[in-house]
């Protein structure tokens, strides 16, 4: 004899696991966002210093980083109003390192599943060339 009735209660416990479900799905996704433009950022920083590396002089070098940092993160799907970079030329010498940071905000309204979360966080990366030492100029 059956003093019960399971009727029902697979329904009750999908309706208690379902937000846990989705906020997992939600982190996961919204993780994922985070490393692929974190490595969109670092693509930036290395397409910059190539390009500032080739240029004839030090004023010359950052102007071209910032033009192939902006083209690069538009291309990557980044918003380039959001890109900040700073190109460290030092004396510009042949043979010395150029060094490029970028970093970019990352708004949490962004991410999937935290359009109520207020803020943003800053992911950053930078990447050195060597000037060539047998470049014409």
């Amino acid at each position: 004899m059956k003093l019960r009735d399971d009727e029902g209660s697979a329904a009750v416990e999908l309706v208690m696991i379902a937000p846990a479900l989705l906020l997992l799905i939600a982190v996961i996704v919204g993780s994922g966002r985070i490393v692929s433009t974190k490595s969109a950022v670092e693509s930036v920083a290395r397409e910059s210093a190539r390009t500032a590396s080739d240029a004839s002089d030090s004023i010359s070098a950052r102007e071209k980083g910032e033009v192939s940092a902006s083209a690069s993160a538009e291309g990557l799907g980044l918003d380039p109003l959001r890109l900040q970079v700073v190109t460290d030329a030092g004396d510009f010498n042949r043979g010395e390192p150029l060094t490029v940071r970028v970093s970019y905000e990352v708004k949490l309204a962004d991410l999937p599943g935290f359009g109520l979360l207020p803020g943003s966080f800053v992911v950053s990366a930078r990447h050195t060339e060597i000037i060539e030492r047998h470049k014409s100029r």
